[in-house]
């Protein structure tokens, strides 16, 4: 048998099993209303053991209910899997299927996919996302930052999974990787992708590092945090030193002091000849409106500042600095003829705007309602809105307030799954007795229900499922659900 075959088979035996055990609670629901015995127990007031009896029937019912439950759960799961399974048979042929290990990371993709398709909307059922929330709640107080410092486990190979969803031989194929790293304070984003993508370009976190260093030296300065708020410097490099791919990254930083430095990093990092792997690099704020707006002016001298953020027109002091929506900047950068025609496609949407994230992602709505986005990234901080002074919209100070799940669910009609990311435990963490977790929290599919308890700040991944094997990378790396 092929190995689709043998999942069917499973996946029919279960829901054989289930339906077996369905028939089996109605047949003993009827067993205990009709038993005499029982009923002239429960009818006799009198006899001392009726509550034994009522006792016994309510724990039998709540274990064959606890049974069902627990088999719509598997069923469920390996429903999921043969989607999984028929979707990269139907995708590429079977032999270089996605498959898994035990730790849940995907580590190999089938190049050769031609014919894309889309990822099945999958929900969770009431007792996976009370169980999935009570460990994500619970790993909150185990380390506050395991989500806001993620391991990012889906960066893996991130250049195959790129190549699979364009298509081969498709014109989508034929262009860069496309990256818009919103919010690129130092950069370690843009370096991050290019390193993934084109590392033989040598533009990396090691070596921005080294560029940002060099340039608070000639400066007579030091610059806060210079390896990154999660010492993203120390990140392990793309083992591949050679290979150039035409790549695009798009940074935007609307600090002035920032962006100075950002463009001599450039320059020591990047010659002026280099057009494979390019990096651009823009003094402009990203929002759901088109012109100008005020900015602290911690903008105008301090590098890295996240007060760097949009304050009230009037205020003194203030940075003027041009806004433009991701939809605009796009069909500026990338002029097309036809209007009808397709956004570009941006592999890559990722967007740190110090709160003002849901504001950035409704000014790509038509790059997200035609799905032209394969993959978007977002920091979800609640906590900026309590600062002084607050800024931001999310959190019980937002202005205008939004929720996680209202922006998620607004996503998942768009056609995007979204996920918590988060850390594996470690080493010192298992040490100590701490169970494990998953890379991603699923969000999507009623898998989160209540806005989670963020102690500090959090990151969320999204995948569109028009590229059904990105989506499925995500999901199964969600392995609570």
């Amino acid at each position: 048998m092929t190995a689709l075959t043998w999942w069917k088979f499973l996946f029919l035996a279960s829901l054989i099993l289930l339906v077996s055990f369905l028939i089996r609670l109605n047949y003993q629901l009827v067993q205990e209303i009709s038993r005499p015995d029982d009923a002239a127990l429960i009818a006799d007031n009198t006899k001392s053991d009726a509550p034994d009896v009522d006792s016994e029937a309510e724990q039998r019912l709540k274990s064959l209910r606890s049974q069902v439950s627990g088999m719509k759960e598997k069923l469920g799961t390996i429903k999921g899997l043969v989607d999984d399974i028929q979707q990269q048979q139907q995708d590429g042929g079977g032999g270089g299927a996605l498959s898994l290990q035990s730790n849940g990371k995907a580590i190999n993709n089938n190049n050769n996919n031609n014919n894309q398709k889309e990822f099945p909307r999958l929900t969770c059922t009431a007792e996976v996302a009370k169980k999935q929330a009570n460990r994500m709640n619970a790993r909150f107080a185990e380390w506050w930052s395991h989500s806001a410092c993620p391991d990012q486990v889906w960066m893996e190979n991130i250049n195959e999974v790129f190549d699979v969803a364009s298509g081969e031989g498709t014109p989508d194929s034929a262009k860069p990787y496309l990256i818009l790293d919103i919010g690129c304070n130092k950069g370690y984003t843009s370096a991050d992708f290019l390193d993934a993508l084109s590392p033989g370009t040598n533009m990396n976190p090691r070596t921005l590092v080294g560029a940002i260093r060099s340039i608070a030296r000639e400066m007579n300065t030091k610059f806060d945090r210079d390896g990154g708020v999660c010492q993203d410097s120390d990140k392990p490099l793309n083992k591949d030193r050679t290979t150039k791919s035409e790549t695009e990254v798009h940074c935007f930083e609307p600090s002035p002091a920032t962006y100075n430095m950002l463009t001599k990093a450039r320059t020591k990092l990047m010659p002026p000849g280099e057009t494979t792997a390019i990096w651009h690099i823009h003094n402009v704020g990203l929002h759901e409106v088109n012109g100008q707006m005020s900015w602290h002016n911690a903008c105008a001298t301090a590098v890295g500042d996240e007060l760097c953020t949009i304050v009230p027109e009037g205020t003194k002091d203030a940075v003027p600095v041009p806004v433009v929506t991701v939809d605009k900047f796009l069909e500026d950068a990338y002029p097309n003829n036809n209007p009808a025609s397709a956004m570009p496609l941006v592999h890559m949407l990722k967007i740190d705007a110090e709160g003002l994230d849901p504001a950035v992602l409704v000014g790509s709505t038509t790059l997200l309602k035609q799905n032209r986005a394969i993959m978007v990234m977002f920091e979800f901080n609640p906590g900026l809105s309590e600062k002084d002074p607050p800024h931001g919209m999310w959190g019980r100070g937002g202005n205008p307030r939004k929720k996680l799940l209202e922006v998620t669910a607004w996503l998942d009609e768009l056609g995007y799954d979204c996920y918590l990311d988060t850390r594996h435990v470690d080493e010192k963490e298992r040490a100590k007795g701490v169970s494990e977790a998953p890379a991603l929290y699923r969000i999507t599919g009623g898998c989160l229900t209540e806005e989670p308890r963020v102690r500090g700040w959090a990151n969320v991944v999204c995948a569109s499922r028009k590229y059904g094997n990105v989506a499925s990378l995500l999901r199964n790396l969600a392995t609570m659900v």
